[in-house]
């Protein structure tokens, strides 16, 4: 017993004098400020486990409720092995302190890292403890001479959420650096950084080389640290005096990363001597861009095949060619195929990288060396032999479009230094190189056509004519499923929308064009709301409180999620169509073969909300794009806001009334019955109920309706005043009264859940049976079931789809609208929603006497809105806008009533008269204009326009104008707006009264009569 004692106390006093030793060396050879960042309790524990060092291989963790410590050697990789323990933690600050000299038995120094999470409870220093009021101010001022702007409010209450600890850790120059670059973060998504270059570093002691002070808007807490540290590692650079904090910005929802970090070469060279800086800073500064992909990252990158930042290239390759493939075979081309065809023969991928560096480097590009590797790369696939040829046919038509990517983009923002996507302007003739018969996808090649790539979204632009606007829309899937099934049509979709908008524009001068983003679920910040749940649990807050701070962050952060991914596509897209008058693009380091100007006006569309509208235009004017606010349209300040003035729904509502009167029913008089998609919150169906009330509250009789909160039946008809108030509240159809129903009548909230098993949830549905109002749960397939058919089967005159997804009623389903005598279920449908229908369903309808009033026709009241709100930017100030907008709106209204009135008209009279499908003779109607006014536009190309207002072509210029803009501004029309707007508004109006006034029976070439029809001296009431 007493040897073991004895024992005891020798092995205590053994352990005793390692610690003492280990805390001496400690306190010899680590900096003094890691004493004072952890205290003394924290350092007896690093002392502790230096005793063990070299027992744990050298590297230990210490953890802690709410922080870490890790001991490990300081080599090349330091950071990135402790950064890779905790890739999923909710990192708030990191900071590394490095030894003056190497531990015992160790040949490296020691490396100590703090780690701090997220609801870190430990008590910090006082702001006044670190800088005193004079201190304060001397800061502040010196931030004030570079920010103006800037109040002493507003640094307080910044100074005051920024850790202290970090700010303690930075010497009084890199704090005011760090601080400039936290503002200029707050009003930019991109990478605010500072590089400095230490030439004298070899005469400082352990001095970095490099030495890099960023600030970033809403990086994630997650990973984020580890992907730096790899990028870092994979260009032989080393990190040191490493300090980063993520800062929540008091005066927004945003978090702000704050980093100061020092960089030197691996092998103990300057950071210049071992990397290739311009790439590092590349990639650094679009590191929280393209994560993902890791078959791409592992076969690629980490290899050092290609630099990360070809490696994104080859990811955004990767999204291009599967849209180009998937139409031919969805299976064959599925997505995850695409990624493997690029994988499967990395020395042809690698190929293309080289390929595009020399069509697209701004230093090294080299059109002769990119023609013969192009030649070489197609001759290598075309010898593709595996044994498989299904296999092998595949992989080649992947890595052949992946050149014909590289061949036909025209200029791309890739090699820009700061970015936050990825942009491509391609020449659309890539079509023509596809792998199946294009046309029956694409029937007619685009204008031009944008790809954009960047975090979390992927988009397109494609336009029709040079001169031309559209709507801007984003696509929002609930679910990966949901977003794995839109990304299999996002360009077809984008292509369809567009090729109606050209359609559609018939009545304005500018051509076809759509934009669209496809933005991923919110799901995928998943781990951002668990961090901050993490936070939350430990403050001590009651559970009701926490769930409610947890909704009202994911609200927030899904609405910043949605516009970070809008201001992401709209720069990038900016960055390739802003240019001088000549033609040369503003932003530097691209190559541009296209070398023309691109005058491009986007209008709302889908999550198009009003802050971004501002935000659009706001931006397109700091940047100086010709077109200025009128980039985009239904600004609600200085715009035509569509909701607000019902743009769209008034030309559905013309439609309506021209339709049911060909029926044989006077709406005004006649009682008729009515079934609609889309909820009293949105834009067109909310109107279009508003006009229901307003101009038929005693004929229409709403039956059903549907939206994204539910569907709603009744067979007496919905209480429109009720809807009414729906719609001046902008709540969803749930919201209605459930008692207002009649009997057999029922409300399905899909909203309302409740649990039925612990995998399975019921929905809640009211029904009004024998005048009483019951509770009916409804299980997933009784509630999908419902939610579905209730409007395809429910019986009505007219069907106005004003809300819903494209393809809604499609080649699968269209039979699920007619009833149980395989007749339709309403006479006429009235596409008041894009695409709602597929063609095919279309035509299945109007072979069983359907009249369908197509979406390029029933919906173009927006359009024509957009287009003259973009007519007015151009020749009025903002002042005189917002000054005239309550005249020229009420004129712009009644040009968009008439031009739906004469197209309706002449639709239905002519149906009537031929037999033919309206829908075709909608199409017919599109075609006869446009080939008139891009007939007249050609020929009134090469020629100078008369000046005279007595001018037969000026005439038609003015009289294409709202009155009040011929009244007093005719100067401006003919001396502010461009030439070619001029020769487009000309000859769009010639042709749109010329069909409507002749019809389309009346069809010589119009350059032949042209000669006649200018020397009419009353053109303008003749045609």
């Amino acid at each position: 017993m007493d040897q073991d004692r004895s024992s005891l106390q020798e092995a205590i006093q053994k352990e005793e004098r390692k610690f003492e030793e280990a805390y001496a060396w400690l306190e010899a050879h680590m900096p003094p400020s890691l004493f004072v960042e952890l205290g003394q309790e924290k350092m007896i524990l690093v002392a502790y486990s230096l005793v063990a060092f070299n027992l744990q291989d050298c590297f230990s963790q210490i953890h802690l409720k709410t922080s870490s410590i890790v001991l490990c050697l300081d080599v090349p990789d330091a950071d990135l092995r402790i950064l890779s323990h905790y890739r999923m933690a909710g990192i708030r600050n990191y900071r590394a302190f490095v030894s003056n000299a190497s531990p015992p038995d160790n040949d490296a120094r020691l490396r100590v890292a703090t780690i701090s999470f997220d609801g870190d409870g430990e008590q910090k220093p006082l702001l006044t403890e670190i800088f005193p009021v004079q201190k304060q101010q001397e800061i502040f001022q010196q931030l004030h001479k570079r920010n103006p702007n800037l109040t002493h409010e507003e640094f307080t209450a910044i100074i005051g959420v920024i850790d202290l600890r970090f700010l303690k850790s930075l010497t009084h120059e890199r704090l005011i650096v760090c601080l400039e670059m936290y503002f200029r973060a707050k009003t930019r998504d991109q990478c605010q950084y500072l590089v400095r270059y230490n030439e004298d570093w070899k005469e400082k002691r352990d001095a970095p080389s490099m030495q890099i002070v960023m600030a970033w808007r809403n990086v994630p807490k997650h990973n984020f640290l580890y992907r730096l540290a790899k990028v870092i590692q994979r260009y032989s650079l080393r990190m040191t005096r490493v300090n980063a904090s993520y800062v929540e910005d008091p005066m927004s929802k945003n978090d702000i990363m704050l980093l100061s970090f020092g960089l030197h070469g691996s092998k103990g060279k300057a950071a210049w001597e071992e990397a290739n800086l311009t790439d590092f800073l590349q990639e650094l500064v679009t590191v929280k861009y393209f994560e993902g992909m890791e078959p791409i990252e592992h076969i690629f990158v980490d290899s050092g095949l290609v630099s990360g930042n070809l490696g994104n290239f080859i990811k955004t390759m990767v999204y291009f060619v599967h849209q180009a493939l998937v139409h031919a075979d969805l299976n064959m081309y599925s997505f995850s195929h695409v990624e493997e065809g690029f994988c499967r023969h990395p020395e042809l991928t690698t190929k293309l990288c080289e390929a595009f560096a020399f069509r697209f480097h701004p230093t090294r590009h080299d059109e002769k060396e990119f023609a013969k590797i192009s030649s070489g790369f197609l001759e290598l696939v075309d010898h593709i032999d595996t044994g498989n040829e299904l296999n092998d046919s595949r992989r080649k038509n992947i890595l052949r479009q992946g050149m014909n990517f590289i061949r036909y983009t025209l200029k791309t923002n890739f090699y820009r230094n700061n970015k936050s996507a990825f942009c491509f302007r391609l020449d659309p003739a890539y079509l023509l190189e596809l792998p199946y018969e294009y046309q029956d996808k694409f029937p007619e090649i685009p204008f031009a056509v944008f790809f954009m790539k960047g975090m979390h979204f992927m988009g397109f632009h494609i336009r029709f004519k040079d001169l031309s606007r559209g709507g801007l829309r984003t696509v929002c899937p609930a679910s990966m499923e949901q977003f794995n099934n839109e990304r299999n049509n996002v360009f077809a979709e984008c292509y369809a929308l567009s090729y109606t908008q050209q359609k559609k524009n018939k009545d304005i001068p500018e051509g076809g064009a759509k934009g669209i983003i496809l933005l991923e679920p919110y799901e995928s910040m998943r781990p951002e709301a668990e961090i901050y749940r993490r936070e939350l649990l430990t403050t001590g807050l009651g559970e009701t409180e926490i769930e409610s701070r947890l909704n009202n962050f994911e609200k927030q952060h899904k609405l910043e999620f949605l516009y970070q991914s809008q201001r992401a596509y709209i720069d990038s897209f900016m960055t390739l169509i802003n240019c001088h008058p000549d033609g040369t693009l503003k932003a530097k380091d691209m190559i541009d073969y296209y070398k023309k100007p691109e005058y491009i006006y986007l209008g709302p569309d889908e999550n198009a909300h009003n802050i971004m509208i501002e935000w659009i235009a706001q931006y397109s004017k700091q940047v100086g794009y010709k077109p200025g606010g009128t980039f985009i349209s239904s600004k609600p300040s200085a715009g035509i806001n569509h909701k607000e003035f019902g743009v769209t729904s008034l030309g559905v509502n013309v439609y309506l009334e021209e339709t049911l009167k060909f029926l044989g029913l006077d709406p005004t008089k006649d009682a008729f019955t009515i079934k609609m998609t889309g909820g009293p919150d949105g834009d067109v169906a909310g109107n279009e109920l508003h006009n229901l009330f307003l101009f038929y509250p005693k004929t229409a009789k709403l039956l059903a309706l549907t939206d994204a909160s539910g569907t709603i039946y009744d067979p007496e008809g919905l209480d429109l005043a009720i809807i009414d108030d729906l719609f001046h509240r902008g709540v969803t159809l749930n919201a209605y009264p459930p008692e207002k129903l009649h009997d057999e009548g029922f409300l399905l909230d899909v909203r309302k859940k409740r649990e039925q098993t612990a995998y399975a949830q019921q929905s809640l549905c009211w029904r009004k049976n024998a005048g009483k109002l019951e509770e009916d749960w409804l299980s997933g397939n009784e509630m999908n079931h419902l939610w579905r058919h209730n409007i395809l089967q429910t019986q009505s005159d007219i069907f106005i789809p004003a809300g819903g997804r494209p393809r809604t009623l499609n080649d699968s389903n269209w039979k699920d609208f007619l009833d149980e005598m395989g007749k339709p279920t309403s006479r006429a449908i009235i596409e008041g929603a894009n695409l709602f229908l597929t063609p095919s369903a279309r035509r299945s309808l109007e072979k069983l006497s359907v009249l369908i009033i197509k979406d390029s026709s029933a919906n173009k009241g927006g359009v024509i809105c957009s287009s003259f709100e973009v007519l007015s930017g151009l020749i009025m100030t903002e002042e005189e806008f917002l000054r005239d907008k309550p005249e020229l709106v009420k004129e712009i209204l009644q040009i968009i009533e008439d031009r739906a009135r004469d197209e309706a008209r002449l639709l239905l009279q002519t149906f009537q008269d031929t037999g033919e499908f309206l829908t075709d003779l909608s199409e017919k109607i599109s075609e006869r204009i446009n080939t008139y006014a891009y007939q007249l536009l050609d020929y009134l190309q090469p020629t100078s326009l008369p000046t005279s207002t007595e001018d037969p072509l000026i005439r038609c210029l003015l009289h294409y104008c709202p009155p009040l803009l011929r009244k007093h501004y005719t100067k401006r029309i003919l001396t502010d707006l461009p030439d070619i707007h001029k020769k487009a508004v000309i000859s769009c109006y010639i042709a749109q009264r010329l069909v409507y006034q002749r019809g389309l029976n009346w069809s010589p070439t119009l350059v032949d009569v042209l000669p006649l029809v200018v020397q009419d001296p009353n053109i303008v009431t003749h045609l």
